[in-house]
């Protein structure tokens, strides 16, 4: 809501069926009805508005019969102006009279454009027009305050007055130039090519050297000083770590928090007291090789009637307590952040890699979900228990798929096979009732200490399929009973596909000749064409369409399920040492073993919601620049090389090529295609020749030429051969 009561959307409506303003001579401009509103101090109302504005233009007032046309224009753009600036808050109109409600004062967040103007949105989601010029020297992102100044084809436009809060303290930043007494530099991974200037001093960056600076505050002939804290050669690979994290504002590494001095064996005795004893059961734990901290163990049971599953998640919140400091800090990371072979979490090793880490031959205290399946998958029931492990293996992924592979008579291989059997059966039967199982190969750089040694594609293995499978299950199992319980909680939502992007996804699939079958559900239908395209040579471009055309996952309070799951219920209730809304749902889970209050409201959740699905996105960009940057690195010496490729998207400017070679992207520019006028059908996902009618499409196969590669932009050109 806004400051006048009325939701955005009335506002946008009430604008759009007035007539579009049009800026006519000063007297009747919203610029020029602004100045004069703002010079009033007391209540007025529209006709004494309209004299004070006649008379200081120098205009008579005349008979209505007399007016001329532009005069009753002015007056209907004042009628106008005055009704949207009250239904926006900025004006109050009681009895006839208008009354400012405060001085065209906005506060929100500035988000800039490549050209250097930009949007500024408030809390309730108003959004205001800046230009380049009107910024202020603010950056994306940050806090700021500004002016209402204009109002130009139903746009509402402001100045930039102030900054609240900077989204960065740091920025990287390239030496471009010197003079006799400055440094100058331009702003790397800043949207407005931004430029700032620090004093010259004996130890100094070169031109071309990237420099990590911190803003003073100062200015100087129109340029923001900065002071220089350490600087790079163009060609370190170091930076990359350090750039992509201030880009991304990544949280600095934890300070030191008194509530975890408390923790000791006294602690963990009393923490111990009323839990269910899972250690005699045979308990493991599947992680990645390089893994550190491991929230997550799996048991099960296999009888004659069905399975019994067990997934015992680290109790973490057993020890950060809601509305600690540490459960603050956590909270506004809302995340762990995995770039490359570094991490940096969301609590602090002590926790995320000790204490909650469910280590091979240490008893733990967990929060477990049990449940029950019959031979065909269908659940049975499910319960949920405060308990304690002792993990009995600790296995990566490849040696659990290695003993699935060679089915071995031990205990471990048994119980692996066991798993192996029961997550097959839950796979097949979600996609049989509408799951979308998408066939997308994951990306790994390959390290070597801290620096890149290749970009390899990731093998899906068995092991894997166990682990998914089985957090599936504890994931929606939970947030069934949270729903059935009407216990206020945080919920995962994935929506379906909108109609729109499924029309344009029909319409791409005809011209490949695939079919899509629109009278069963919608799950059902995808997953029918991505069993149609598998083993075809476009098989990773059309599951990557597909996953494209889908809504955005997020944390909300409404338990509306997850369209991609097939899944009417679903949370995320496995990963709390890396994710908080898991915490938050591990305490939600809590009250309902102990019949305790809830220990949230929905007013209270939207807000974790909301920031959490920010922090979400926010990592998700961190890691995909970081590998941008390795892939950029990794071409850097290929300049001139071909490659066979297949095309991967189609942009407004042309189409990207992923090389077969390895799992590297790379864009073939419009402007590199001189045979032709060409045109880019982006529904289709097509360029074709306007003259020619040669066609470059969504998965087929070119041969590429590799042009250039710019680390400053974490860009790759390609020319086809």
């Amino acid at each position: 809501m806004n400051p006048s009561g009325l939701p955005i959307g009335e506002i946008i409506m009430t604008r759009s069926d007035s007539p579009r303003p049009r800026t006519g001579g000063p007297q009747d401009s919203s610029r020029h009805i602004l100045a004069h509103i703002k010079q009033l101090n007391g209540p007025f109302t529209e006709q004494s508005l309209s004299a004070k504005i006649s008379t200081e233009s120098g205009q008579k007032k005349k008979s209505t019969k007399g007016r001329s046309r532009a005069s009753r224009k002015g007056e209907s753009r004042l009628s106008e102006l005055l009704a949207l600036l009250s239904n926006i808050g900025f004006l109050e109109f009681n009895r006839g009279k208008y009354t400012r409600t405060r001085d065209f004062r906005i506060q929100g967040t500035l988000r800039t454009d490549a050209r250097g103007g930009g949007v500024l949105r408030t809390p309730d989601g108003t959004e205001f027009l800046v230009r380049r010029e009107d910024t202020g020297g603010a950056h994306f992102n940050d806090e700021v305050i500004a002016e209402l100044t204009d109002i130009r084809e139903d746009r509402l436009c402001a100045a930039v007055t102030g900054v609240a809060k900077r989204k960065k303290e740091r920025y990287l930043a390239q030496v471009r130039g010197k003079s006799k007494s400055q440094i100058h530099f331009v702003l790397i991974d800043q949207p407005g090519n931004i430029e700032v200037f620090a004093p010259r001093s004996p130890v100094e960056p070169n031109k071309g050297d990237l420099s990590i600076v911190k803003l003073t505050g100062r200015t100087s002939g129109g340029l923001q000083e900065c002071e220089v804290d350490e600087s790079y050669a163009p060609d370190d690979e170091s930076l990359d770590l350090r750039r992509v994290m201030i880009k991304h504002s990544i949280p600095e590494p934890h300070g030191e928090y008194e509530e975890l001095g408390a923790i000791d064996q006294g602690f963990i005795t009393r923490e111990r007291k009323g839990r269910k004893d899972f250690r005699k059961l045979r308990t493991i734990t599947i992680d990645g090789k390089n893994a550190k901290d491991f929230d997550d163990a799996i048991s099960l049971e296999k009888t004659r009637k069905g399975y019994t599953l067990y997934v015992h998640i680290a109790d973490v919140s057993a020890f950060v307590a809601k509305g600690s400091p540490l459960d603050k800090e956590a909270r506004a990371r809302g995340t762990s952040f995995y770039l490359g072979n570094h991490v940096v979490p969301m609590l602090p090793e002590a926790l995320s890699n000790d204490l909650c880490s469910l280590r091979e031959g240490v008893e733990r205290l967990v929060l477990s979900a049990e449940m029950s399946f019959d031979r065909s998958g269908a659940f049975v029931s499910s319960s949920f228990h405060r308990g304690i492990i002792k993990s009995d293996k600790r296995l990566t992924y490849e040696q659990a798929h290695d003993m699935v592979m060679k089915k071995g008579r031990d205990k471990l291989s048994k119980l692996l096979l066991d798993m192996q059997e029961l997550a097959a059966i839950l796979k097949k039967r979600r996609i049989d009732h509408g799951r979308v199982d998408l066939n997308l190969t994951d990306s790994e750089v390959v390290y070597e200490g801290n620096y890149l040694i290749d970009i390899i594609s990731v093998q899906r293995l068995v092991s894997h399929v166990i682990v998914e499978e089985f957090m599936l299950s504890a994931n929606e199992a939970v947030s069934r009973a949270l729903r059935e319980n009407a216990i206020p909680a945080l919920f995962r939502v994935h929506e379906s596909v909108s109609q729109e992007k499924l029309s344009a996804l029909v319409k791409f699939l005809r011209t490949l000749g695939v079919q899509m079958n629109l009278k069963v559900s919608i799950g059902s239908a995808l997953q029918s064409v991505i069993d149609q395209v598998r083993g075809r040579e476009y098989e990773e471009v059309i599951n990557f369409i597909i996953l494209k055309s889908m809504m955005q996952a997020f944390y909300g309070v409404e338990p509306l399920g997850h369209f991609g799951l097939g899944f009417a219920d679903y949370t995320h209730f496995t990963s709390p040492i890396r994710r908080y809304p898991d915490l938050i749902v591990h305490r939600c889970l809590k009250s309902l073993i102990a019949g305790s209050p809830r220990p949230y409201t929905l007013e209270e959740l939207i807000p974790i919601g909301e920031t959490s699905s920010t922090m979400e996105r926010v990592a998700v960009n961190a890691e995909r620049d970081l590998f941008k940057l390795k892939c950029c690195r990794l071409m850097l010496d290929r300049i001139g090389d071909e490659f066979d490729s297949v095309i991967s998207s189609v942009a407004r400017f042309g189409f990207f090529v992923t090389i077969l070679e390895r799992p590297i992207e790379g864009l073939v520019p419009l402007r590199f295609l001189t045979d032709d006028f060409y045109l880019v059908q982006e529904d289709e996902h097509t360029v074709i020749g306007k003259r020619l009618g040669k066609r470059f499409r969504l998965g087929d196969k070119v041969r590429v030429r590799l042009v250039s590669v710019e680390m400053e932009t974490m860009r790759i050109d390609f020319e086809l051969v």
